[in-house]
């Protein structure tokens, strides 16, 4: 059997590689192997006390750190038994917004669209290109401008807290951002409406989508566990229903339904699962290309969700009131869940709290490694169907996905044979 090594990946956050088996002609499997050393955040996390937990696990990824704030927050929350009231709530959504954004324009812009347009790099494409990455530098600090006003930094954010926020921001900071998400807002919708025309592989495969769903709006903190199949679950029962394993080569683990089945989490499952919580007129104007099961299209479902975000941080920004920033609590040993809708999909953390307020167990479930086994299978479908060179193909569907290879590579056992 022979290897064809895609190695490294490009224009993928972290380090990676795809090796294609062959026989003649014929494409027998597809392995992506994940090298990246493994953090072992899981057991860094052991013996903090809360606050220094979402501190720390913001380090997880430069791109999502509020993700992994937010849903450890949710988890301690739950612990405590911590009733945030409605603006705290409101805000949080708002960072979360900053958050999607930020971490789409990156991905759109700077690493996915140059594949619609055969270019190696941005920069190529800049070259030909200008005033699209131009637009799309507006959006990121459109996002990071969220970031900064309510985490105090957008690297890394600084301002969140188990009952809050340590501070909330002056009014004059407010309306600052708030002119920079105007002007930000009809760049993105123009961009959507120039997207829509870009020629897209003719390209489907089969996929269960899981996500965040049955909330009163777009899921990002709120709702049940949904699928495209049906499930309708509490996120208590997440691990009766899925299960995390390890493969030798991947430093990353796998995640799997417990009946064996593969699935898939990101913008793509959250459109294809919430479509209807979508404004009318953001339906309409996607009409006939989402929900789908292309992945190259999930180029559009960030984009959707970039326009999403602006309008409910905006909306939350204008009608924001004075108030506490935080709630205090008492801290109680007990276990704690939290789940989220990072930018690539669904995050899942537990964590069991002893007297003294330690984290003495934490689990953490990164989007990217739930997307590994989807990302082989459509390589393997696409090589098979689609025309043109394999390992362009290869690298392009997984792109497809937005892996986040560090956030991934939390954790590994070593084997021994």
């Amino acid at each position: 059997m022979k290897e064809v090594r895609i190695d490294p990946l490009t224009r993928v956050e972290g380090l990676g590689r795809v090796i294609l088996y062959t026989e003649g002609r014929t494409l027998k499997d597809v392995r992506l192997e994940i090298f990246e050393p493994p953090r072992f955040f899981e057991k860094l996390l052991v013996g903090k006390k809360p606050d220094q937990v979402i501190d720390t696990v913001a380090r997880i990824c430069g791109l999502c750190p509020v993700a992994y704030q937010l849903t450890a927050v949710e988890a301690f929350e739950g612990v405590f038994n911590v009733k945030v009231p409605s603006h705290i709530k409101r805000l949080r959504r708002a960072l979360y917004c900053g958050e999607w954004i930020s971490s789409h324009s990156a991905h759109i812009f700077f690493l996915h669209l140059p594949d619609f347009f055969g270019k190696e790099s941005f920069l190529e494409l800049a070259k030909e290109k200008k005033e699209v990455l131009d637009a799309g530098i507006t959006l990121r600090k459109a996002g990071n401008s969220i970031l900064e006003l309510l985490g105090g930094r957008h690297i890394h954010p600084v301002n969140l807290r188990v009952g809050g926020f340590y501070r909330l921001p002056s009014e004059a900071k407010i309306h600052q951002t708030l002119s920079i998400l105007e002007n930000a807002l009809p760049v993105a919708e123009s961009l959507l409406d120039e997207f829509k025309k870009l020629e897209f592989p003719n390209f489907e495969r089969e996929r269960v989508s899981v996500s965040l769903g049955e909330a009163d709006n777009y899921p990002i903190t709120e709702g049940s566990i949904v699928s495209s199949e049906g499930l309708r679950l509490n996120k208590s029962e997440y691990e009766e229903y899925f299960e995390e394993y390890q493969l030798p080569h991947s430093t990353a683990l796998y995640s799997r339904f417990k009946n064996g089945e593969t699935y898939e989490v990101g913008a793509l499952a959250r459109v294809k699962n919430n479509f209807h919580k979508l404004p009318p007129d953001l339906r309409d104007k996607v009409k006939g290309h989402l929900p789908t099961n292309n992945p190259y299209k999930s180029l559009l479902a960030r984009m959707v969700e970039v326009i999403y975000a602006l309008r409910e941080s905006k909306n939350i920004l204008e009608r924001l009131e004075e108030d506490e920033p935080f709630v205090e609590y008492d801290v109680k040993e007990g276990e704690g869940i939290g789940i989220t809708e990072a930018p690539r999909g669904l995050l899942f953390h537990r964590y069991v709290i002893n007297k003294r307020g330690e984290v003495e167990v934490a689990k953490i479930v990164p989007p990217t490694s739930q997307n590994q086994k989807a990302m082989e299978g459509d390589v393997f479908l696409g090589i098979k169907t689609l025309n043109g060179d394999h390992q362009v193909t290869a690298e392009r569907l997984i792109r497809n996905f937005d892996p986040c290879i560090s956030c991934a590579s939390h954790f590994i056992e070593v084997f021994v044979e």
